[in-house]
């Protein structure tokens, strides 16, 4: 594939030097790129959590166990929180990451 000059994706100085690699481009605006990416990656995250959670209250209510008052009433020790913790920012990690990328490419590679 050659290099079109032309087809190059230009980063505004004021986004910073490069810190990141490719990544998927969906449009001429990195920022833009960034923000559907984190649309796309909290979405997809967002479901996934939510589908389990009605699937362990059905699987649960048909053993005749109710767990609303449960889940309301529980208070977490320093272990779970400390574990919470961190999965809460694996999340925003994922989430938010592409922020920090700059593109390393050209339109050509889009796909």
């Amino acid at each position: 594939m050659m290099n079109d000059e032309s087809k190059k994706i230009e980063v505004p100085t004021e986004l910073g030097d490069e810190i990141g690699g490719n990544g998927r481009v969906y449009f001429e605006n990195v920022v833009i790129d960034n923000v559907l990416d984190a649309l796309l990656e909290l979405t997809a995250t967002v479901w996934t959590h939510h589908d389990r959670v009605i699937v362990l209250e059905k699987i649960l209510a048909d053993k005749g166990i109710s767990v609303s008052e449960e889940i309301e009433k529980h208070m977490p020790e320093a272990e779970e929180i400390a574990a919470r913790a961190a999965q809460r920012d694996e999340l925003v990690e994922r989430v938010f990451g592409g922020f920090l990328r700059r593109p390393t490419h050209d339109l050509s590679d889009k796909v």
